[in-house]
């Protein structure tokens, strides 16, 4: 039982928010069509990656 929450409270949280900030990104990228824009795909890595460095 202590590995398990051990486990789940410092691996599985982070898992999960990573998880779910990808499956924004891929609705976001949806929404802006960035399968035939390549302007949203740019603009998208821009204000996404920008704010990282």
């Amino acid at each position: 039982p202590h590995l398990c929450d051990f486990l789940e409270s410092h691996y599985l949280n982070e898992q999960v928010e990573a998880i779910k900030k990808l499956g924004d990104h891929i609705t976001n990228l949806t929404k802006m069509d960035a399968n035939t824009s390549k302007m949203a795909e740019y603009l998208f890595d821009k204000h996404t990656l920008e704010s990282k460095s």
